[in-house]
């Protein structure tokens, strides 16, 4: 029996204490095993069912549908695969006949109906629900209910039913967009879970409970409790040896980091639905010492203790100006301002908690409802607001740059023309010795980084382009048949045109019919056409007869013309003729939005004539190398100095994917000269790409620059990965516009790989690829493989043997990451487990996890 090793094989072991530390509806999300990086085996499989008598006639548009599959397919949400999408009318047989062949054949993990829920005298979802299901699942049906009746009364109108067969989870949604939507947003924190138990997954299933029982309780949490908020992997603990000495300075903060305690993230939590508005008039803290703040919304969440309404648009302003830290309110309920980036929008919520928590080390805002009240347009009035911040005493050490003690809130407030023009660096370098002497940035999870760049990426706008620009762009726009094809009876072969009840015998050859001319003549009995491929079939003419069935029997003197042929065969009527429309029908939609366009597809468009196309825009991303190290390529080599490959490779990587690039040329370890490329690549570009300058050096002084200069949002510093631990993520809204920044390890591989990884998924979702993951095949192991403390990305090479169904992946040596060498001819990479007690290393032959990144 062949072993399949996956990397959740190898750190299944250790998936529990891996989990603990999480939120509930983090533990939900990342229990499913491989959800962001792993082969698609693993992903869920869905069926879509709109139940409508008018979109099944062509009355009206499945919008509820085609959103529902875009909400599945959305990696920042479920991450499934729409294995079905069909419509059907209000008819209980049609629906329970779908219902079933996809339980009971295609056995799919999830399937979501729409519409038919209603007390309508068609509205039958339910009740064909019912005649297939084997056990109901009330739950999830009082979960969408509960949901409603929070956004409006007339929920109670709606008749959910949730139930499951065999291994099948059926689930019927609202029929309107909005509803629909909304229900799958309610149940989704649970659906991951419920369907790893349907299929019996039990490795991710273990892993949840084991997580969810070492919760602690959220009632009472105290302020001085303290309990990392981040991944205590067995791993980290431990320490890692590293090759190089950029990540050997990073592992030596380990130990650090779990001495310092608490650390408080801006996160972005997902309460999307709007309640009823509400005025705020208690005091609002921020709180940088007691229990992390997204451990108590995520089980508060779980536990369906949690609800939020919306900030009122007149104070838009205000939140804008102090969402860079978690803002709270003094007693009950606890009440805080919550920033998150939806489905399409942004959203800002006041939270309300039922348990007091009392805090020490915080930023008041006094209780002031009139200054609070001001609109967006009155900016200094928010701005007066803001400014009354104090600041109590906090006794615990200033954990990273996010702690709001450290803020300069009016700072934040400043406008962007002023971060734009600002020419020299508030970044003091003068104090060399007071740097820090450990990260101040908690280490990430893999997954969780992953996820963190998808949910903070959007995608871009729409633009019209001619349809030979399209390649590789993904449309924005339905494209529909403007005619028929072939908008005439066509001929598929060469051969004569004929009447089919004449059968077999001598006939006359009027003429003939050539592709881009109209017969005028009318073939009569006894009488034949000749005709070639694509040419249009005359009157009269029902079928066509190849040339092969055929013998001449008389020609002109010249030899110019056919005068007489034998049918040597019995046609049938149609017999090699392509019908009006045949091909494609005038209205049919022919591409839909988000396609991502290949030569195919540029041929459809010219097909049917459209040639101007909507499409989403293609992010600009500059590339830019810092260290004072550097030279360029063509530079003679100086005592110090090495040459810049790293912005060349990264150039190459991006314009290999097809993205427009701007050279930003190489920084020097200054924060004047940083802050001006950075200047230029934001005015510039859509995604900013930094290598170097992310470590522990004394001249790294990227991530302070961004910090304090460019009040950019840092949402992660490193990440629990070989090669790039010191990656680092970044965001900065200019003007409204959200700019990505990927500030890479300066190490060349680390650099390549983490671009592979991190920026290149980015750029697909911006350009509006449904699936922007990476590729992810199976391949056997050429040889040995030591596992390292952290999850690594081996560099390898695919090849296929002759007649074996898998690649073998063969490594490309010193995996060193300052040794470029090794991406030499790599087009994959090894998914490598964490090292464990009972897996030091792979062997020969076994089955992995490779990521596709190059030709194969």
């Amino acid at each position: 029996n062949e072993k399949v090793l996956t990397s959740s094989d190898r750190a299944g072991a250790s998936a529990a204490p891996t989990l603990t530390s999480l939120g509930s509806t983090e533990v939900v999300n990342m229990a499913a095993d491989g959800m962001v990086l792993t082969n698609h085996d693993h992903q869920t499989r869905v069926g879509i069912l709109t139940v409508s008598d008018s979109c099944f006639k062509n009355l009206a548009e499945d919008r509820s549908g085609v959103n529902l599959k875009d909400l599945v397919h959305d990696p920042s949400l479920l991450g499934g695969v729409i294995a079905a999408y069909k419509i059907v009318p209000d008819e209980i047989a049609e629906i329970k006949e779908t219902l079933l062949e996809w339980c009971d054949e295609q056995q799919l993990n999830l399937i979501l109906t729409t519409g038919g829920t209603g007390f309508a005298p068609r509205d039958v979802t339910p009740e064909a629900t019912r005649d297939v299901i084997e056990r109901e699942a009330p739950g999830m049906a009082l979960a969408m209910l509960m949901g409603s009746l929070n956004v409006t009364p007339l929920g109670m109108l709606s008749r959910p039913v949730c139930g499951i067969r065999g291994k099948t989870l059926i689930i019927n949604l609202p029929g309107s967009k909005k509803g629909s939507q909304e229900c799958f947003q309610f149940i989704l924190p649970a659906l991951p879970h419920a369907i790893d138990l349907l299929r019996e997954a039990i490795v991710r299933v273990n892993s949840t409970h084991a997580a969810l029982e070492q919760l602690p309780s959220p009632s009472p949490l105290l302020a001085n409790t303290h309990i990392d908020a981040h991944i205590n992997m067995h791993t980290m603990e431990r320490g890692t040896q590293c090759e190089d000495d950029e990540e050997e300075d990073e592992d030596e903060e380990e130990e650090e980091d779990r001495r310092r305690g608490p650390h408080v993230h801006n996160h972005h939590h997902h309460h999307h639905h709007q309640h009823g508005s509400s005025h705020i008039t208690a005091a609002a803290i921020a709180d940088t010492t007691s229990y992390p703040i997204n451990h108590i919304i995520k089980m508060c969440h779980y536990t369906r203790k949690i609800y939020t309404i919306p900030v009122l648009n007149d104070l838009v302003g205000c939140c804008k100006s102090i969402v860079v830290a978690d803002i709270m309110s003094v007693g009950s309920p606890w009440q805080f301002f919550d920033e998150n980036r939806g489905l399409k929008t942004l959203h800002r919520s006041l939270v309300h908690i039922p348990d007091s928590i009392i805090s020490r080390g915080v930023q008041v805002l006094p209780r002031d409802s009139a200054s609070l009240s001001s609109t967006p347009s009155e900016s200094p009035r928010a701005t007066q607001a803001t400014s009354r911040l104090s600041t109590a005493s906090c006794p615990t050490p200033k954990v990273h740059n996010n702690c709001p003690i450290s803020l300069q809130v009016q700072s934040r407030c400043g406008s962007n023309e002023n971060i734009l023009r600002a020419s020299h660096s508030a970044v003091d370098i003068s104090k060399v010795a007071r740097r820090h002497r450990m990260s101040p940035f908690p280490l990430t999870s893999m997954d969780k980084a992953f996820i963190t760049v998808l949910e903070m990426t959007a995608i871009l706008g729409i633009e019209v382009i001619n349809y030979r620009d399209g390649l590789g762009r993904v449309l924005a726009q339905d494209i529909y048949a403007k005619d028929n094809l072939p908008p005439f009876p066509a001929s598929v072969k060469d051969g004569y045109a004929v009447r089919a009840a004449d059968g077999p015998g001598d006939r006359f050859i009027m003429g003939e019919s050539q592709a881009g001319q109209q017969p005028t003549h009318t073939v009569m009995p006894g009488q034949v056409m000749r005709v070639t491929t694509g040419a249009p079939i005359p009157c009269g003419a029902d079928a066509v007869v190849q040339v092969e069935d055929t013998e001449l029997l008389r020609e002109s003197e010249d030899g110019t013309e056919e005068l007489e042929v034998r049918i040597m065969v019995q046609a049938r009527p149609g017999q090699d003729i392509r019908p009006i429309g045949h091909d494609i029908r005038r209205g049919e939609c022919v591409l839909a939005k988000g396609t991502h366009m290949g030569p195919s597809e540029i041929g459809l468009l010219a097909t049917v004539g459209v040639t101007d196309v909507s499409v989403h825009k293609f992010p600009v991303v500059a590339v830019m190398s810092t260290g004072n190290e550097l030279l360029n390529p063509e530079d003679d080599l100086h005592p110090g100095k090495i040459r810049d490959s790293n912005r060349s490779t990264l150039l190459s990587t991006i314009q290999e994917h097809g993205y427009p690039t701007i050279n930003l040329g190489i920084v020097g370890d200054n924060p004047d000269d940083l802050l001006s490329a950075l200047h230029e690549g934001i005015s510039r570009a859509d995604v900013i790409i930094t290598s170097g300058g992310v470590s522990m050096g004394e001249k790294d002084y990227l991530k302070q620059v961004l910090d304090i200069d460019l009040h950019a949002q840092i949402h992660f510093g490193r990440v629990f990965m070989k090669p790039g631990l010191p990656t680092t993520f970044a965001t900065a809204d200019i003007d409204g516009i959200r700019k990505l920044i990927f500030a890479l390890p300066g190490n060349p591989v680390s650099a390549v790989v983490t671009c592979n990884l991190f920026v290149i998924p980015a750029l697909r979702k911006m350009q509006g690829i449904l699936d922007p993951r990476p590729t992810i095949i199976k391949a056997r192991l050429s040889c040995d493989v030591k596992l390292d403390p952290r999850p690594e990305y081996h560099r390898c090479i695919l090849t296929w043997h002759h007649q074996e169904p898998l690649p073998w992946a063969q490594s490309t040596g010193n995996q060193v990451s300052s040794r470029l060498m090794s991406m030499r001819s790599a087009n994959g990479l090894l998914m490598l487990p964490p090292k464990t007690e009972q897996y030091v290393e792979l062997h020969k032959g076994e089955v992995v996890d490779v990521m596709v990144i190059g030709r194969l």
